[in-house]
């Protein structure tokens, strides 16, 4: 990784800079995830249909679809505090706009513009996380990061609706107190990371070479893993719209369904933690993923042919070893990048890809579940799962 010196830092100063990165990746979570409890008020209030809202849940990829590859420059380039500090200026503006204006384009380019901030500050707290805490610890820390950034998505879902329907708070309140989030995380950066941690970890300036940074766009490793976490993505992003409405044509009411989807992502959430500590304890990132892919193609299979009162089988299956696929694949990047200062840099490439790929197939899927229907698209998306663990079998730069 590198012969660059690295700065010491007292354990109160390191305690504060961790401190200050897993409360910014919190508040992404929240910001992010704002729309889940509040599609209705958002499309009563500018008296829109389904189709209008869809471009407002797509709003947040545009910017990072465009711009994630720059922002891994710029991250690597900057110390890391500017890049977390700038991404959450950008969120706040976009979000004050989104809060006076009255017109839908205008809260649609604003919730983009809200996106790209997002994006920059998510991109910039994971990679120096990623930096900062020892090679061997990655697997488990990794999940942390994605751990607090989708924790959230519960929380808001819920405690939104409560604010909603309990309090009487409209979205516009709720949106407020999420643009205070904002200000609170470029203060959590400002005064709690040094300008002397770059996003190549603490190290001092060491800027790498240009035949080092392509060989991060030659890695074949690098791709196999942008490549298998389409797949990924397609499972766990693009089809959980569905799940739930599945799970009601297998005959659960639409109470027991959520009550199904909530208890996968929350077993998810833990499982991401604990097959990162095991990564960490034996070693190995590509056996566990391989056999989270394998697993997940088992468990949509499961999915389909289950009766309804054996899916807690599923739940178990799906809820375990796939879920450590997203916190080994974001720790990799550790393995592929050849000095600390290029993890920005693979991280951003991984975002972009997947994006691409993973809106694309999204629409995709829509139209095979319109056609084909849904027991098709489940194997199909099975077969997907397997295509990504081959992908993991031949990224043999990975441990």
């Amino acid at each position: 990784m590198g012969n660059q010196k690295k700065q010491e830092y007292s354990r109160p100063q390191m305690a504060c800079m961790m401190t200050a990165i897993i409360l910014c990746s919190i508040i992404y979570g929240f910001g992010m995830f704002k729309f889940i409890p509040m599609q209705d008020a958002v499309t009563a209030r500018f008296h829109i249909g389904e189709g209008a809202y869809g471009y407002l849940n797509s709003a947040t990829n545009w910017v990072v679809m465009v711009l994630s590859v720059q922002m891994g420059f710029l991250i690597r380039k900057w110390p890391g505090k500017y890049s977390i500090i700038l991404g959450y200026i950008v969120s706040f503006a976009g979000i004050i706009i989104q809060i006076f204006t009255g017109s839908f384009p205008v809260f649609v380019i604003a919730r983009a513009i809200e996106g790209g901030g997002l994006g920059l500050a998510t991109l910039a707290t994971t990679s120096l996380l990623l930096n900062m805490v020892p090679r061997e610890k990655v697997g488990f820390w990794s999940g942390v990061s994605i751990f607090c950034a989708v924790g959230p998505q519960i929380l808001i879902t819920k405690g939104g609706s409560l604010l909603m329907l309990k309090a009487g708070m409209s979205f516009i309140g709720i949106f407020v107190i999420i643009a205070a989030l904002y200000l609170a995380a470029i203060a959590f950066a400002g005064f709690c990371i040094p300008k002397s941690v770059k996003a190549n970890g603490m190290a001092e300036d060491a800027k790498p070479t240009r035949e080092q940074t392509m060989r991060v766009f030659k890695n074949p490793s690098n791709w196999l893993v942008n490549i298998s976490y389409i797949f990924f993505s397609l499972v766990s992003i693009s089809f959980s719209a569905y799940v739930v409405k599945f799970l009601m044509i297998k005959g659960l009411e639409a109470g027991a369904a959520a009550s199904v989807y909530s208890c996968t992502t929350l077993l998810g959430m833990i499982s991401m933690l604990v097959f990162g500590w095991i990564s960490d304890k034996l070693q190995t990132k590509r056996k566990i993923v391989i056999a989270g892919y394998f697993a997940g193609a088992v468990a949509l299979a499961l999915l389909v042919n289950l009766p309804v009162g054996m899916i807690v089988i599923y739940v178990i299956v799906y809820g375990t070893l796939p879920r450590s696929i997203a916190g080994l694949s974001t720790a990799s990047a550790t393995d592929i990048a050849e000095v600390p200062a290029d993890v920005p840099i693979v991280n951003s490439l991984k975002n972009e890809v997947t994006q691409i790929g993973t809106v694309v197939f999204t629409i995709v899927l829509g139209y095979i579940i319109q056609y084909l229907g849904y027991h098709t698209a489940i194997y199909l998306l099975a077969g997907s799962m397997v295509l990504g663990g081959i992908c993991w079998i031949f990224a043999r730069k990975i441990p």
